[in-house]
């Protein structure tokens, strides 16, 4: 069998900070959702939070694309909805 090499993994962090945490400073908790993507030596990073609305997300957001990576930045954030509806 030959080797192999990672083509693409995907990361994804959900964290939750309580009432008033130093993060947000409302009386509402908040959850915020990071997802990576590493694309051999690239990496792409999208956030999402709750903030405002608790429950409710707002849209996936970029949070550092390596250069190769933009042209395809739509594509990674229809792919993040993707992800985000397979974990709720």
């Amino acid at each position: 069998m030959g080797a192999s090499n990672d083509i693409l993994t995907i990361g994804v962090i959900e964290e939750r900070y309580g009432r008033y945490d130093a993060a947000h400073g409302t009386p509402d908790p908040m959850v915020r959702r990071v997802l990576t993507f590493r694309a051999g030596d690239a990496e792409a990073r999208f956030e999402q939070t709750d903030y405002g609305h608790p429950g409710r997300f707002n849209a996936w957001e970029p949070r550092g694309i390596d250069a190769r990576l933009q042209p395809r930045t739509e594509e990674l954030r229809d792919l993040c909805a993707r992800i985000s509806a397979l974990t709720a």
